[in-house]
């Protein structure tokens, strides 16, 4: 039974870190049709930023995260606006795209290593403490870390359903022609995609380096736990990717208990290849939904 609980609470731990962690990468595919390679090393940036606005700027912490966000935000505006949306002329700017993504991914982790060096930095947590309740032990900062992906999920799900801009990117997303029909300024929608999905990886940057540790390549394996969960939760789905994500979450529980770390990957690509195989699309394959 203590095993099993405590399963439970790494699990759900986990699969909310890595459910938020893929939202960004989520919100750009569905509506752009591109999958940001360069994802991994935008959330770690995140991190590094509000570390910085925290420890050198001595900046509050909820202040330092809305900066960061913030910068990320415009970052993410300017790199589509300067940078993609010239490359999206090109007939084959999906290819295109892909490379400079990754590329764009290599500068940053360079741009990290010489301004924040190499050393191994975290994210103070935001609580301390531990809760204590029959065989559950959890930190207050764990918990902490899954309210506040709650609201975070919350608060995009609004942005998506209740705002002029997030109805946008679900009409582009569904039909680019009829939006186009209807007036919405599809470039711009991209545009805001990108943004916001720039600003929510980086969110989920600050919530990892709390929960674990930065350094200027780890960027790379988040991008991977990153695509695996977004392709077999299915391209396109915020549901999808919250259910892969807790899925994956609890095998990591399961096996790093019972066997070992070492583990995990293999058995996250078990679990990729053989739903893949029943469902190419992955479990809930399709745009943003």
């Amino acid at each position: 039974m203590k095993a099993l609980v405590s399963i439970l609470v790494s699990g759900t731990v986990s699969g909310s870190l890595y459910a938020i962690m893929t939202v960004g990468l989520t919100l750009v595919y569905g509506v752009i049709r591109l999958f940001n390679f360069g994802h991994g090393l935008i959330a770690i940036l995140g991190g590094y930023l509000t570390w910085f606005f925290l420890t050198q700027a001595g900046l509050p912490m909820p202040l330092s995260v809305l900066i960061s966000c913030a910068v990320m935000y415009v970052f993410g505006l300017l790199l589509f606006n300067t940078a993609l949306k010239k490359l999206m002329e090109n007939p084959k700017w999906d290819t295109a795209c892909i490379f400079f993504l990754i590329g764009v991914g290599m500068v940053l982790e360079n741009g990290i290593l010489q301004v924040f060096g190499p050393r191994i930095k975290s994210i103070p947590r935001f609580f301390d403490g531990r809760l204590k309740w029959g065989y559950l032990r959890i930190n207050w900062h764990d918990v902490a870390l899954i309210v506040i992906v709650i609201v975070a999920f919350i608060v995009i799900n609004y942005l998506l359903k209740k705002t002029w801009a997030g109805r946008s990117m679900r009409a582009v997303a569904q039909d680019m022609d009829g939006a186009r029909v209807v007036g919405i300024n599809v470039n711009k929608t991209f545009a805001w995609s990108f943004a916001l999905g720039t600003a929510v990886t980086a969110f989920s940057g600050v919530l990892l380096a709390s929960k674990y540790y930065m350094t200027p390549t780890v960027g790379w394996a988040w991008m991977y736990r990153g695509f695996v969960i977004v392709a077999l939760g299915g391209l396109g789905s915020v549901s999808g990717g919250i259910v892969a994500a807790f899925i994956l979450g609890f095998t990591e529980a399961f096996i790093t208990l019972y066997l070992s770390a070492l583990w995990v990957y293999p058995a996250w690509f078990v679990i990729f290849l053989v739903i893949l195989l029943i469902r190419p699309q992955g479990l809930f394959g399709g745009r943003i939904q």
